[in-house]
């Protein structure tokens, strides 16, 4: 029995340094665009649609790749597996790696705990590279969508947004010709506490 080959098929390999950079950003905002707009619109089955190519958009892995491994200040640090990627040479393999569809599962997060000011630890998990830049991948298909629906004054990791924004709202608010007269400034101490 023969079985079936692909004739003239080269596998696709990544090639960090000549990657066209202006393009795959121009892909990955044209794509969110259209996810934020279908969202607003309320025409979930194209939201839906969208997604799915952000998810196999090849240049949103290379950007995710890109994130993770060059401008991320966590770049540095490995997970449990010990992996860190440096070279272009092994971005481009990762790259690679993430653009084949394999059942993927996690794997465990490496906990470090970090001194605070009061003497107390506070616990970090650390996920691995690759788990980091599925996340981003994800991250990328998913904003747009909640983007639409938070809401406008709502400034707290959000992206385009600071903590600027913020102060610039409560000085425009609590001005002295405004009805509103009182700012309530609150700091939950302890509260995620609960997770160590």
């Amino acid at each position: 029995m023969q079985t079936a080959r692909n004739v003239n098929v080269t596998k696709k390999t990544t090639d960090w340094n000549n990657v066209n950079w202006r393009k795959a950003n121009r892909v990955v905002r044209n794509l969110r665009r259209r996810i934020f707009k279908a969202t607003q619109d309320g025409n979930y089955r194209l939201v839906r649609s969208l997604q799915r190519l952000m998810m196999r958009s090849y240049s949103n892995i290379l950007l995710s790749v890109r994130k993770v491994t060059q401008k991320n200040r966590g770049k540095n640090t490995p997970g449990v597996d010990k992996l860190v990627v440096k070279t272009p040479a092994t971005r481009g393999s990762l790259v690679d790696a993430l653009t084949e569809f394999i059942p993927w599962k996690p794997l465990p997060l490496k906990r470090v705990y970090i001194p605070k000011p009061n003497g107390k630890k506070r616990p970090l998990s650390i996920p691995s590279i690759i788990d980091r830049c599925l996340q981003a991948i994800v991250k990328n298909a998913l904003e747009p969508a909640w983007e639409s629906k938070f809401e406008g004054t709502s400034y707290g990791f959000r992206p385009g947004r600071s903590t600027h924004d913020a102060i610039e709202r409560i000085f425009n608010i609590a001005r002295p010709h405004t009805k509103k007269k009182w700012v309530l400034d609150a700091d939950i101490e302890g509260c995620f506490d609960w997770a160590s």
